[in-house]
């Protein structure tokens, strides 16, 4: 995050120097309100129906359990979207929130491995992650702009160190949005093994979503390309388990 900062302030001084720099990193600051949370609205977007406690009296309590833990004042809303694809996302900040399930993931784990599961959703929850990568977006989105503007106020030769620095600007705040996302998530997957009571379910639930998604992970850990990883918006779930078994 410092880093983009830093990249939009050198490109915002550019434009019109400290005055400049100063408005663009403020407005860049300025985030749009939240994702408004709603059984309505997620149904709408997402597809996903609100649950009710009767119907998974023991996955409530479960993410009772899990939010008390993490601190939350307000335990998330619990959604299920009726998918075979085991997946699962939370939406929100602590005083409003939202986890989404899908069938498929209810259906193939293990009660324990979904504590897991629901933990590390907790965890962004609790780090304010949803607040974290939307001003990242913007950062981003400025950095765009601003690069933009400066190569055409000051008339940088597109091969001069400061006309590379700029028209690169972009692609380098994109890695560093990147890679913010995969840090959040494995601080995530930390969390979460301190918020449920069999840590280890959240790395067999991992070990499982591999399996599903990609197939034969040991096939998969033998093809893995190095620069690729610089592109993707999570780690690995290799990355994730080998971090966790450790």
């Amino acid at each position: 995050m410092a880093g983009m900062v830093a990249l939009l302030t050198l490109c915002g001084w550019l434009t019109g120097g400290d005055e400049a720099a100063q408005q663009w990193v403020l407005e860049a600051s300025t985030l749009p309100h939240e994702f408004e949370i709603s059984p309505q609205i997620m149904w709408r977007r997402f597809g996903a129906r609100a649950m009710q406690p009767k119907e998974a009296r023991g996955l409530f309590a479960l993410l009772q359990d899990i939010s008390r833990r993490a601190g939350l004042p307000v335990t998330p809303d619990l959604y299920l979207l009726d998918s075979p694809m085991m997946n699962a996302y939370a939406l929100g900040g602590s005083h409003r929130s939202a986890i989404t399930l899908t069938s498929g993931l209810l259906s193939g784990m293990s009660m324990r491995e979904v504590a897991g599961i629901l933990a590390h959703e907790v965890a962004h929850i609790r780090n304010n992650d949803g607040w974290s990568m939307r001003w990242a977006a913007g950062l981003h989105r400025t950095i765009a702009t601003t690069s933009m503007l400066a190569l055409a106020s000051t008339n940088a030769h597109s091969h001069s160190p400061m006309g590379v620095l700029l028209r690169s600007a972009p692609a380098v705040g994109q890695l560093l949005v990147l890679a913010l996302s995969r840090i959040r998530e494995l601080d995530a997957d930390a969390l979460a093994m301190d918020l449920v009571d069999h840590p280890l379910g959240l790395v067999e639930a991992l070990h499982k979503l591999e399996r599903h998604h990609n197939g034969d992970f040991h096939v998969l850990a033998m093809v893995e390309r190095t620069v690729e990883r610089f592109l993707d918006s999570h780690p690995t779930t290799l990355q994730r388990i080998a971090l966790l078994s450790g």
